[in-house]
């Protein structure tokens, strides 16, 4: 047969279609593997605000794992979770549920990871409060703790001294402080100063790094164990500032 009516035959036809359904499937794996991570052990995030400056700047995208034990102290039996530890960036889930379409949220992980986050076309786009967002957690259950000049002094269930919360960390860390109007009390919101209180055996303290307006446990007190949903783990963009936490 002449090669310029080859591919009208029924040979090439169906390796043509085989080609096609290849590729489909192949997609369909990628997907679906995909998936499995997506949902079970890392999560993408794209940082919107400066919150958490100068440790993470808006624009940059990290890499989280929801297999986070949040519960202090160690394990009584062998587990796959991290343990917690005051310093940590942790995933705080949102104050409203998003109760959108599982298959949908990881198409829309799936397009927003391979556009750097740029592109969520299944967000919604006008629900507040519905994107998890990141904080330092820096207070466990039993802790006692009070904030001056915008540092928290913490002491710990077994310590009868408050140490800084660097003191305390595992982690090295700075923050963003500036100094606040005159006449600005330590009552008013996003103050540098608080009184002592302590954490009860269900409550968390978490903070932002950048102090100066910024929303966390100053403002809406402590977060339950059930809110803490994974911890940050990587930042993979922008590629001059990959590395881990």
């Amino acid at each position: 047969m002449p090669a310029k009516w080859h591919k009208y035959s029924y040979s090439a036809q169906r390796a043509e279609r085989l080609t096609v359904i290849s590729i489909i499937l192949l997609f369909a794996f990628l997907y679906i593997v995909y998936a499995v991570i997506n949902l079970n052990f890392l999560n993408m995030y794209n940082i919107e605000a400066s919150t958490m400056s100068p440790t993470i700047l808006s624009g940059d995208c990290v890499i989280a794992t929801p297999l986070y034990r949040n519960e202090p102290g160690a394990s009584s039996h062998f587990s796959l979770l991290i343990a917690p530890q005051r310093g940590d960036l942790v995933v705080i889930a949102p104050a409203y549920g998003n109760d959108s379409n599982k298959a949908l949220q990881v198409l829309n992980a799936m397009i927003s990871f391979l556009t750097f986050q740029k592109f969520r076309p299944f967000d919604h786009k006008d629900a507040w409060g519905e994107k998890p967002f990141i904080r330092r957690l820096v207070a466990f259950p039993g802790d006692s703790l009070y904030m001056d000049n915008f540092i928290l002094h913490v002491k710990t269930g077994d310590s009868a001294h408050y140490l800084t919360e660097f003191e305390t960390s595992i982690n090295t860390y700075d923050i963003t402080a500036e100094a606040l109007p005159e006449n600005w009390t330590a009552d008013l919101p996003f103050s540098g100063s608080f009184a002592e209180i302590k954490l009860t055996d269900n409550q968390f303290f978490v903070l932002c790094d950048n102090r100066k307006n910024s929303s966390d446990s100053r403002i809406w007190g402590p977060i339950s164990r059930e809110r803490i949903k994974g911890k940050v783990l990587y930042r993979y963009w922008p590629f001059s500032h990959i590395g881990s936490f």
